[in-house]
């Protein structure tokens, strides 16, 4: 059993939020090195973390952290979020140049320029600038949470009692979500999952049935995420294939060529060629998705999560 389970509810909430500021300023400090793949990483995660822990605790931090205080949390914890999806998509286009042919490479080509992550180096300052001043400000708010008094509830409890309607709404979510398709279904569950992962995570290491269930929804989150982030690159790409039309047609309109085949505009047979490799992977994900997880909910999600609620509470003395 650790500190943390035991400890009273403020004090936990103030150790775990000073404790991602600290990961979020350690990792700001490294954007600087160019060679430091994982910086940026690692400050969303700390952000993450921090947003979703002020989150699910909101009635606890209400008192002591002022409503404009955990919006910049939030804010800071989305920044980042446009340039990650860029990255991935640009990642996947990359490794797709294999097999095309010289028409197919035009548009690949020319997806791979539109699809540049945004300003990185502008992005990186402003989180530098806005995790310090973040730090500055949450710091003192944090202590006041401290010295707010002891509670009777263990943390552990807590996360209990914030875990348990949480996971009902994971699970009902997931039952819903239907075919390839349903992109919001998937996306919904997916906020969810993770949002279930960042409350138990914490207290994983408080016995193998808490453990168990952080890595299952680690899994899940894994699986959504994989899906999640080829359904937004599907809409990429046809509004890509939309662009690339419309802007081939105005090239041409004043000249108004009489041929209907000069009218196509030359990104299209890449594009489409990658449409259908990523509409794959769309199904692939979802399959192993629905094998994994949405046919077995009971036995695979549902159970490990009663015994992580049940240890916690053992752990955190029932109250």
């Amino acid at each position: 059993m650790t500190l943390l389970a035991q400890l009273p509810l403020p004090q936990a909430l103030a150790l775990l939020a000073n404790g991602y500021l600290d990961e979020a300023l350690a990792a700001v400090q490294r954007l600087d090195d160019a060679a430091d793949e994982e910086a940026l990483h690692d400050t969303r995660v700390a952000l993450r973390r921090l947003h979703s822990l002020m989150r699910a605790y909101r009635s606890e931090f209400a008192p002591a952290v002022p409503r404009k205080l955990r919006r910049a949390v939030r804010r800071l914890a989305r920044a980042s979020n446009p340039a990650r999806d860029a990255e991935v998509q640009q990642a996947w286009v990359l490794r797709q140049g294999h097999g095309l042919t010289p028409v197919q490479q035009e548009g690949y080509r020319w997806l791979l320029a539109r699809l540049q992550p945004a300003a990185l180096l502008e992005l990186e300052q402003a989180l530098q600038r806005g995790v310090k001043r973040l730090a500055r400000r949450l710091r003192p708010h944090l202590k006041v949470l401290v010295d707010s008094g002891d509670s009777a509830t263990r943390y552990a409890a807590a996360c209990a009692a914030h875990a348990e309607p949480l996971g009902r709404e994971v699970l009902a979510a997931l039952a819903v979500v239907a075919g390839p398709g349903d992109v919001g279904g998937a996306h919904a569950a997916r906020i969810l999952v993770k949002r279930l992962r960042y409350l138990l995570a914490p207290l994983r290491n408080d016995g193998p049935a808490c453990e168990h269930a952080v890595a299952v929804l680690r899994l899940l989150q894994d699986l959504l995420g994989d899906l999640h982030d080829r359904q937004v690159l599907a809409e990429q790409l046809r509004d890509s294939a939309a662009a690339a039309a419309a802007l081939h047609v105005r090239t041409l309109f004043d000249a108004a060529p009489r041929q209907p085949a000069a009218w196509r505009a030359p990104q299209l047979p890449g594009l489409l060629v990658l449409a259908a490799r990523n509409h794959d992977g769309v199904l692939a994900c979802h399959a192993a998705l629905r094998q994994n997880f949405l046919d077995r909910l009971e036995p695979v999600l549902r159970q490990p999560l009663l015994g992580a609620l049940l240890e916690l509470r053992e752990t955190g003395g029932g109250t």
